[in-house]
């Protein structure tokens, strides 16, 4: 039987991957879905969901514990072939990849796809990367993210550069009994917002810069 070409355009699906470890890329075309999911459910949820719900089910080998963060407030509807469905999941994750081996399904982050970014700018870049609207970061979007960013335990003398910290060590010095010692605190301060905002935005840019994209193959089965 001649073998059929197709030729994936998805942005995050890594065919190279796929054949390599020849799985079935062909499960991902032509295979219907439609599946309501309920609320509360997570992406990680929604996957599981598309796959074992298609038309022609298919197994997940494993699929990146990322996808567990979101928590949908509303039901969501998914609708389509299986491919698609996940690629509108898989847009809300610029940094991980999806390909299919032998035995499933896999959503992962290779650690050849990203540069060698340092966890702050890999965190604080994707933040502002998913909030970035009108070529700005709006005002609550920029105090929500310095409040993550001292969630996750990030500290502001240590992520921010030389020049943006100075202005900040002096002021502590003169006003210990105020202390900016957090982002959130820094980014509610008028005299410094600035600054922070200008190293998220620096975050940003290596965050994108770091990006390897995809490049679509032809792939036959």
């Amino acid at each position: 039987m001649k073998k059929s070409a197709l030729r994936f355009t998805w942005r995050h699906f890594d065919a190279r991957r796929t054949k390599d470890a020849r799985g079935d890329a062909s499960i991902l075309v032509q295979n219907p879905v439609s599946l309501s999911a309920p609320a509360g459910s997570t992406r990680w949820d929604h996957v599981y969901a598309i796959a074992s719900s298609a038309l022609r089910p298919f197994p997940v080998k494993s699929i990146s514990e990322r996808l567990k963060e979101h928590i949908s407030i509303r039901g969501c509807v998914f609708y389509g072939h299986v491919g698609d469905q996940i690629q509108k999941i898989m847009m809300n994750y610029p940094t991980l990849r999806w390909w299919m081996e032998a035995d499933g399904l896999v959503i992962a982050e290779p650690a050849d796809e990203i540069g060698p970014l340092d966890p702050f700018d890999r965190f604080a870049g994707e933040l502002v990367s998913a909030k970035w609207k009108q070529n700005k970061l709006l005002p609550d979007d920029f105090l929500g993210i310095a409040r993550q960013l001292d969630g996750r335990g990030f500290v502001l003398k240590q992520n921010l550069q030389p020049a943006q910290w100075k202005p900040i060590a002096e002021h502590n010095m003169k006003f210990a009994q105020n202390a900016i010692r957090t982002f959130e605190a820094a980014a509610r301060n008028a005299k410094f917002s600035r600054s922070i905002r200008r190293r998220l935005y620096v975050a940003r840019d290596r965050y994108k810069n770091a990006q390897l994209p995809i490049t679509p193959i032809e792939y036959e089965y």
